[in-house]
């Protein structure tokens, strides 16, 4: 063949060559061309490796902060993605990464080998068209002008017509389109052999699926190719990835060669991290953080450099975690925690998990989608303030618990002996201690709290009880005055009334009010004024011929003081707290809704125990015990 063209290329220059001095030795005649063209029309294809090619043939990443060719060693993950990319048997490759981990470089590469080496048809969508423009202008045409086996087919010349920012016909006829998923019209007429679709947790929802059908007409030889970060649960890119068999990528450890996932829970830092002021201290973060073995058998605990990451990298491997799955759909999955620091990684999650107990998830969620590469959902741990037992067990008194007198003052501990029998103050001295009870349909829950005049408090007693009676049962254990039993009305309020009617105990309901006007009468040298609480005054509820004290409190206020007394130390649980009791206070978290803070019930958790400590801090209002009321102000 090589000597078929030599003639060929000899005999055509003879009849086609200019004269000598009308033309440089280096013009390229008519028999070049066509030489060339018969090279690369018997020029077999390149069925090497995607990255061995990549690493011959990219010379440059132009848009990379890290200058010079493609290596694959930076990337290891990328070997077995490329692999399944390219692989005929595979029709849907769907890639769950965090963001800065080569994952649309992977894209990139790969679209860049299939120009050169397997053309046919192919659409690359991002969210709209102008980040479709972007793309084209910004990342793929630059990438392959710096691949000389795509360069080559790149139009000119008299061709340039057909480069463009939304579409491109290379020399060898294949089109490549380069437009936004977010327009219908970009999904629909085009047949194509080849689709690839990038970060699609922003895409319209069903636009997925109308993409892939362009690939229908090409049959087996259509493949669908889907990068992104994580979205929403339950999204389009979720359940795409849900459909494969999801592989995830996982390491050796160094000490004891078994093999697993790089997972959050398994990142661990000082428990010390703290400062005086209660402030997180990321300096000692950083420096402590480090990542444990699973392996309960080891639990070493492997040291935060980029040096350790490396040594991992290189034992890595993808395990399918759905082996069950079509064996033409793969998913591949990769965390942050394969390429970032550890410790920086921490510092982002403690400052994202501190707004959120503020009731901004923003950065909580960025975290979850970007970093670990998660479908955004409730993940209970992050909306926990932490909770941490003092050191006593259920039904122990305490020596600060404060006491109310006759005219509702509170007596601090310690107290002072009871007046002298007979006298004027003789009637008995009630203990702050309160009995809350939340009313469902067939069973109550309850929780005994003795509060301090100074707003501590400690949690004596949480159970679940069947009847009315045990609610008895309860309050005479504990010696809980009448007054200072709290039931919620909010569910069967007749039957509530009507019981707290016979005992003398107060109903309860929660409201979307903010505050309620209280009107104080002149006195001790003030004039009549209103100030504004976050309970009602006492509304009186008729009930077979007797009457039930009912109020009603602010959720929203009620619930932010009882996460300020939460996170103020003071508000303490025993060591033997039931696992029931400890998962409902965590059941709620403040969030903006339709733009304004409500607190709102997370997933399914049930939150029985967390409105019996609501009405607690409802009550402790009442009392007084918590908060102030100088003048106007809100308590």
């Amino acid at each position: 063949m090589a000597t078929a063209s030599i003639a060929l290329a000899s005999t055509t220059s003879l009849r086609l060559r200019a004269p000598v001095a009308a033309a440089p030795r280096t013009t390229r005649t008519t028999a070049d061309v066509l030489d060339a063209i018969v090279r690369d029309a018997w020029q077999p294809p390149d069925r090497r490796p995607v990255e061995q090619w990549a690493e011959e043939h990219i010379t440059a990443i132009p848009y990379s902060p890290n200058p010079g060719p493609f290596r694959v060693g930076n990337s290891p993950h990328l070997r077995e993605v490329f692999a399944a990319m390219i692989d005929p048997r595979k029709r849907i490759v769907s890639i769950v990464a965090p963001v800065q981990s080569s994952k649309s470089l992977g894209l990139e590469i790969v679209a860049s080998y299939i120009v050169a080496n397997q053309p046919g048809p192919m659409l690359w969508l991002s969210q709209t068209d102008d980040e479709a423009k972007d793309q084209s202008e910004g990342r793929l045409q630059p990438l392959y002008d710096h691949c000389p086996p795509v360069a080559r087919l790149m139009p000119a010349g008299r061709n340039r017509h057909k480069r463009k920012n939304a579409s491109i016909v290379f020399d060898n006829g294949m089109t490549l389109w380069i437009l936004g998923a977010n327009n219908k019209t970009n999904l629909q007429r085009r047949s194509i052999r080849w689709l690839i679709g990038d970060e699609t947790w922003r895409w319209p929802a069903g636009h997925m699926a109308e993409a892939e059908a362009r690939v229908t007409a090409f049959g087996w030889l259509g493949k669908c190719i889907f990068a992104s970060q994580a979205g929403e649960e339950d999204d389009d890119t979720d359940r795409k990835f849900r459909e494969t068999d999801q592989r995830e990528w996982t390491f050796a450890c160094p000490h004891c060669a078994h093999r697993q996932a790089y997972k959050w829970e398994n990142i661990e830092w000082s428990k010390d991290c703290k400062d005086a002021d209660e402030q997180y201290d990321f300096a000692k973060i950083r420096a402590s953080t480090a990542l444990r073995c699973e392996n309960e058998s080891c639990n070493a605990y492997l040291e935060d450099t980029d040096e350790t990451r490396r040594r991992l990298a290189a034992t890595g491997a993808f395990v399918a975690q759905n082996p069950t799955a079509a064996r033409e759909n793969v998913g591949f999955h990769w965390n942050a925690l394969a390429t970032m620091s550890w410790g920086k990684l921490a510092e982002m999650y403690l400052r994202a998990k501190t707004a959120a107990r503020k009731g901004d998830t923003t950065e909580l969620k960025k975290f979850y989608q970007k970093r670990l590469a998660l479908p955004w959902k409730d993940y209970l741990e992050d909306f926990k303030i932490e909770i941490v037992r003092s050191g006593y067990r259920m039904g122990e008194l305490w020596d600060d618990e404060a006491a109310l007198d006759r005219a509702g003052r509170i007596i601090a501990a310690p107290l002072p002996p009871p007046p002298a029998e007979g006298g004027a103050a003789a009637a008995p001295r009630v203990p702050v201690r309160v009995l809350t009870v939340d009313v469902q349909m067939d069973h109550f829950y309850c929780v005994v709290r003795s509060w301090s005049a100074a707003g501590a408090s400690r949690k004596l007693w949480a159970e679940r009880i069947n009847v009315w009676e045990d609610i008895d049962r309860v309050q005479k254990r504990f010696g809980i005055h009448a007054g200072l039993v709290f039931v919620d009305a909010n569910y069967n309020s007749f039957e509530t009334y009507r019981q707290c009617s016979l005992r003398g105990w107060t109903a309860l309901i929660g409201d979307p009010r903010p505050t309620f006007p209280h009107r104080i009468p002149a006195g001790n040298g003030q004039a009549a004024r209103t100030v504004e609480r976050f309970y009602s005054s006492c509304n009186r509820i008729s009930v077979e011929r007797r009457t039930c004290r009912m109020h009603r409190f602010s959720n929203l206020n009620v619930k932010d003081c009882l996460a300020r007394l939460r996170r103020g130390g003071a508000w303490e649980i025993p060591d033997d707290a039931p696992e029931e009791y400890v998962a409902s206070l965590d059941s709620e978290w403040r969030v903006k809704d339709k733009g304004k803070w409500i607190w709102k019930q997370i997933g399914n958790r049930p939150n029985h125990f967390f409105d019996c400590e609501v009405m607690q801090t409802a009550a402790a209002l009442m009392v007084k015990v918590v908060g102030v009321d100088p003048g106007n102000q809100v308590v």
